[in-house]
């Protein structure tokens, strides 16, 4: 089969939703399908074709219109597998694992390893590098005709995705006679999804001549891991969609599904025909991401690999791509399921995010709560790491005395100078005169605690520098009573 490769660039947000309901909280698909792209060749080529032509180029499955996956690097990215693990409260950059490879599951009671289900990954370098699907949400109201207002108790919601962001993905047709038409009747501007005539909607397709896929590899004879690039969707032998696939619907005549090892996960919907205005059968299948453990019957026998990375039915829609044992599935040799490939940041996505503000009271108020927050989070973390260091040179004399004439210092003066003069000025500060002076001068104790000081002068306003002084004479205070 010839590929055509396409990019989707989108112009306003889009809306599509995960369900075609009407009611309740509907949220939106995190990728394009397929059927999208075959709508819109269908809507500029339909009409002139012979009902020969059309069977072919649009339900034969001799024509396949791919999913459209986020962008990353001129690569087009894959859905997290549903064989990959993380720690449960963790993050996937804490180390990942692969089902099938755990051994020993006693190993890991204590990390509880928890399915990755969402995202959209670049794999490269056994390294995987995630791309955020970024998504909005707006209340919308029905219009009323006749008083020329919103109509009344006719609210409704719709979560998009946001404009700006590159989608890629292919078209594959066995026939080439209809690769010049497909490309002038998908490329330019373009509607899908929802509310079309309104804000959403609009696109822009070209050709992407750069694409790289995740190749197939067959080189193991034992078993087969089969990924769902794409959502499946599988028919019994009585015409019933079925979630429970053979081997044989895979392509393998001398292979068996092992399900202890397979992670799947499912999907349901019923599409809507524009055309007829009227649903279609409910689709029923496996989703995108899950992984499938195929081993061969006989011991033998070498397992042999179908040539067809395609399977199940609705293929003109998208359905039906599978990888088979793509790398980032393997575990690292002898490491009990540990993943060979691992969540990383690049440079780009160190350091803190760019924090957008507002003029609004509620995000003035709420910004400055968040800086707060961080501030005191900062001046404790400072204050314990100064008790852990320093408490053993405080604790042999009854210092509590000290500290609690410091915290008295440092409620009387609530501006940094002054509190700064009071405690080390030459002429007249608590801790160069009198008693003070010989007991901080033992064991570099007034260094250490200059040494706080000078840290937090600069950084901290006057209110954080004195809380700061405050909470460490507390906290000193209590450890040289003990």
């Amino acid at each position: 089969m010839k590929p055509l490769y396409f990019k989707c660039t989108l112009l306003t947000d889009i809306v599509l939703n995960q369900k075609a309901a009407t009611e309740g909280n509907q949220k939106s698909l995190d990728f394009i399908p397929g059927s999208n792209f075959l709508g819109i060749v269908a809507k500029e080529l339909y009409a002139g074709l012979k009902p020969e032509e059309s069977l072919e180029l649009f339900h034969s499955g001799k024509v396949r219109f791919g999913d459209a996956h986020p962008e990353k690097n001129r690569k087009r990215t894959l859905r997290v597998p549903a064989a990959m693990y993380k720690p449960k409260l963790g993050k996937m950059e804490d180390g990942l694992y692969i089902h099938h490879e755990i051994g020993n599951p006693d190993e890991y009671k204590d990390i509880q390893p928890k399915q990755c289900r969402t995202g959209f990954y670049l794999f490269e370098n056994k390294r995987m590098e995630e791309v955020e699907v970024k998504k909005s949400f707006a209340i919308k109201s029905a219009y009323d005709k006749k008083f020329r207002r919103s109509a009344d108790e006719k609210m409704y919601g719709y979560e998009s995705l946001e404009s700006g962001s590159n989608w890629l993905f292919e078209v594959t047709l066995e026939d080439s006679r209809w690769e010049s038409k497909i490309k002038e009747a998908l490329t330019g501007t373009k509607y899908i999804g929802r509310s079309r005539t309104a804000q959403y909607g609009l696109v822009k397709i070209e050709e992407f001549n750069d694409y790289i896929n995740v190749e197939s590899n067959t080189c193991n004879s034992d078993f087969a891991l089969v990924y769902a690039d794409a959502r499946l969707i599988f028919l019994d032998e009585y015409g019933i969609p079925t979630f429970r696939p053979t081997a044989e619907d895979f392509g393998f005549k001398n292979g068996k599904i092992d399900w202890t090892k397979t992670q799947i996960r499912t999907f349901q919907y019923a599409p809507w025909n524009f055309k007829r205005q009227a649903r279609d059968t409910d689709r029923c299948g496996i989703e995108k991401g899950s992984v499938v453990y195929i081993k061969k019957q006989n011991d033998a026998d070498e397992l042999i690999y179908p040539e067809n990375p395609l399977v199940g039915v609705y293929q003109n829609e998208g359905f039906g791509k599978v990888i088979f044992n793509p790398d980032f599935l393997n575990a690292v040799p002898d490491s009990n399921g540990k993943a060979l490939y691992k969540v990383e940041k690049t440079e780009n996505d160190k350091g803190n995010p760019e924090v957008k503000t507002s003029n609004a009271p509620l995000f003035i108020y709420l910004e400055r709560q968040r800086k707060q927050a961080k501030t005191e989070r900062e001046i404790l973390n400072s204050v314990n790491k100064f008790v852990e260091d320093n408490q053993n040179d405080f604790t042999k004399e009854n210092f509590a005395s000290q500290w609690g004439t410091i915290r008295s210092i440092a409620m009387q003066n609530k501006y940094k100078t002054k509190l700064v003069k009071a405690l080390f000025d030459k002429n007249e500060g608590y801790l160069t005169h009198g008693v003070a002076k010989d007991k901080w001068d033992e064991r570099g104790r007034r260094e250490k605690f200059e040494k706080f000081i000078e840290e937090k002068l600069d950084r901290f306003s006057d209110k954080d520098f004195q809380s700061a002084i405050i909470n460490l004479a507390s906290e000193m205070a209590k450890i040289s009573k003990k």
